[in-house]
């Protein structure tokens, strides 16, 4: 059986780029007119960033525990996380650039981010579950 956990670091590692490209862009509109105009809201762009570090975070740490525990996680679990841990900071990306995007529930915007949430929900409810259950066997 293949292990996709280690998929979990190569999205991690993404995510802290992504990071890090938005931190400049951060330094970027306030220092540059040009800047400002593509990112019109600093908030949602503050969002997105913090959005990309804490994913990378807790892709890495699921990683570990995956390790630690030597489980292999479904490839299902894996792509959930990582699908949603690389598309619910866009939603943030999204409005800095066009704050006034429809966010209404039944707007594509909303669509896309409800079904961006429930991936994550479902990858990172798996993989707590997966955790816990050896953890608690290892007792």
């Amino acid at each position: 059986m293949l292990n996709y956990s280690n998929l979990l670091v190569l999205a991690g590692s993404l995510c802290m780029f992504l990071a890090l490209v938005l931190a400049w862009c951060l330094v970027g509109v306030r220092t540059s007119s040009f800047m400002k105009a593509v990112f019109p809201s600093y908030q949602y762009l503050l969002k997105a960033h913090i959005d990309y570090l804490m994913m990378s975070g807790l892709l890495i740490v699921f990683f570990l525990l995956f390790a630690h525990f030597r489980l292999s996680a479904p490839l299902f679990i894996v792509l959930s996380m990582i699908t949603g841990s690389l598309m619910n900071p866009v939603g943030f990306l999204v409005l800095a650039i066009k704050p006034k995007t429809n966010q209404h529930p039944s707007s594509a915007f909303g669509v896309v981010m409800a079904c961006s949430f429930t991936l994550t929900t479902v990858g990172y409810a798996g993989a707590a579950w997966s955790v816990a259950r050896a953890a608690a066997l290892a007792l």
